[in-house]
């Protein structure tokens, strides 16, 4: 009886980890496909992909790699300069946090997006936000202001 006890657990032990071992559609290789800037902050209306074009004619590519682990790398090269980020991701919340910072993507077959607003910042001319919180101060300071602005990239499954 005892045997059979031990045997019937440890069927549902392993009918419950087959379960857990369904891999989320997120893991594998995505590589940049499209990037583009909507036509308001907000992330709605048009969206130009002019910026797409640059990134291809100058050779940029950007990949990431999810584990199954929930972490991943994110890889950004151009030309011989090659940099590389940790990464983690919860599909649960369909985010993925690089370096601390966590957006949400939204996945689609073999492709994936994710938008990213960016709220209005002053910049001097070393291109390192300063603290004016106004365009006036800004550009008082001859600074330039740069308007809140909404991008949105396109990856790919390899």
């Amino acid at each position: 009886m005892k045997q059979i006890i031990l045997l019937s657990t440890l069927l549902i032990f392993m009918a419950c980890d087959d379960k857990n071992d369904e891999s989320s559609p997120l893991v594998g290789t995505w590589e940049l496909s499209n990037l583009g800037e909507y036509a308001n902050s907000d992330c709605t209306g048009d969206i130009d992909y002019t910026a797409w074009g640059f990134i291809q004619a100058f050779g940029m590519m950007v990949t990431i790699v999810i584990n199954e682990d929930g972490t991943g790398t994110f890889t950004l090269t151009f030309g011989s300069e090659k940099e590389e980020a940790a990464l983690t991701w919860d599909d649960r919340k369909s985010q993925l946090c690089i370096t601390g910072d966590c957006i949400t993507y939204k996945l689609d077959g073999d492709s994936f997006t994710i938008d990213q607003p960016e709220e209005a910042y002053c910049e001097d001319d070393n291109f390192e936000e300063t603290s004016h919180g106004t365009q006036t101060e800004c550009e008082t300071a001859g600074n330039t202001w740069n308007e809140a602005s909404c991008s949105v990239m396109t990856f790919t499954k390899k």
